[in-house]
């Protein structure tokens, strides 16, 4: 069937849509589900929607799904190693089923979703200048549900979708490497006021630790902000 696509001012409506979820919206798992609601509204007849990335083990994942079936789906596809959205992925290229029961593609997966209400569809890669950072996919419950025009309108919501991901991916990176560095800091000057007491109390490492560890919960006050404050000065113990 050919899915009717939303009016121009509709269209329109989308695309503020996504360039304000390219300003507003800073982790990346609260873009995935913003970006997969604008999916499910933008394709009509849809049975689902969701976005594979590379979770931070380094596996394929399904970071957000507007229904179960999505997920279950999706994870077959994972643990097969095979199927539409992965090709999608590797290959940076659309992938469209029209009939599952006749695709010939992917047969492990095809046998494996036998038994789900999917019979169609469509997986777009994240495009980013420097490669494909997941895929999104959209299922319809009937044969031939994504048309050419479909086909396109999902293209033109995946370019900037992965444009957002990407910009969300690099700030929740940014996030953790600055967390990861005051947390290395927070050891460090843990290690050097603990070297200051043995110094001054003439007591083993055990000693000055479990020393920290008392003050600290006498004063309600987190360990490595006294630590700091003994290296700079601030406490004298």
């Amino acid at each position: 069937m050919d899915a009717k696509l939303p009016p121009v001012d509709e269209l329109a409506s989308f695309a503020a849509r996504m360039s304000d979820l390219l300003l507003t919206h800073d982790d990346v798992g609260e873009a995935v589900r913003a970006l997969t609601q604008v999916l499910i509204e933008a394709i009509p007849g849809s049975a689902g929607a969701g976005v594979s990335l590379m979770d931070a083990r380094g596996q394929r994942t399904s970071t957000s799904a507007t229904d179960p079936v999505v997920l279950e789906a999706d994870q077959l596809q994972y643990d097969l190693r095979q199927g539409p959205c992965l090709t999608a992925w590797a290959q940076q290229t659309t992938i469209l089923i029209d009939d599952t029961q006749s695709e010939k593609r992917w047969p492990a997966w095809i046998r494996g979703i036998a038994h789900l209400p999917l019979r169609s569809a469509l997986s777009c890669p994240l495009s980013t200048p420097h490669g494909a950072i997941g895929a999104l996919k959209i299922y319809s419950r009937n044969p031939g549900g994504f048309d050419s025009r479909t086909l396109r309108l999902a293209g033109l919501l995946a370019r900037p979708g992965a444009l957002m991901l990407a910009n969300a991916q690099a700030r929740d990176a940014a996030q953790h490497f600055r967390t990861g560095l005051v947390a290395l800091k927070g050891h460090d000057a843990l290690g050097t006021a603990m070297g200051i007491l043995m110094v001054r109390r003439r007591c083993s490492r055990e000693q000055a630790f479990a020393m920290l560890i008392t003050i600290s919960r006498e004063r309600n006050q987190p360990l490595h902000q006294l630590a700091q404050e003994i290296v700079s000065g601030e406490t004298t113990l």
